[in-house]
């Protein structure tokens, strides 16, 4: 009798544990092109939900229209998302909310381990204005580093 008890004893304090159901995901790269800084708590009970996204971008390059250097990005801006024990991958989408049409797309993808501190990965930026009458469309790439927690 006594034995069962303390297994019943021994689950009831399990219980009692936290549980691991979210942690957090923080990418951010610094170079001649641009700085970025984007990361956003993350469920991992619920297939690697991204709760509360948001991130900054100041892009660097020259002949930027002045609305475009420095950009926040909110949970609407994140159009696709995926993260795994080894994978990380974010597409953000802004889009200027007047004329000349403008566009702003930010692919980042890591990869790492969950005893990494460190995820790398590369960053992709595609800048798309119409100038002229014409759209125009430009990318620039780099290397991102990303922190996974939880």
């Amino acid at each position: 009798m006594s034995r069962r008890l303390l297994v019943l004893t021994a689950l009831a304090c399990l219980s009692f544990a936290p549980a691991h159901a979210t942690g957090g995901i923080s990418c951010e790269a610094e170079d001649r092109a641009a700085k970025l800084t984007i990361g956003s708590p993350i469920g991992r009970s619920t297939g690697g939900a991204f709760f509360q996204f948001e991130g900054e971008l100041e892009v660097r390059a020259a002949n930027v229209a002045e609305d475009f250097k420095k950009v926040t990005f909110t949970k609407d801006h994140l159009t696709q998302s995926w993260f795994d024990a080894r994978d990380l991958k974010m597409h953000v989408h802004f889009e200027r909310a007047g004329e000349p049409h403008g566009t702003i797309d930010l692919t980042v993808e890591a990869r790492g381990t969950a005893n990494a501190e460190t995820w790398r990965g590369r960053y992709v930026l595609s800048i798309g204005e119409t100038v002229n009458g014409e759209f125009r469309s430009r990318r620039v790439t780099g290397r991102v580093s990303c922190s996974v927690e939880g």
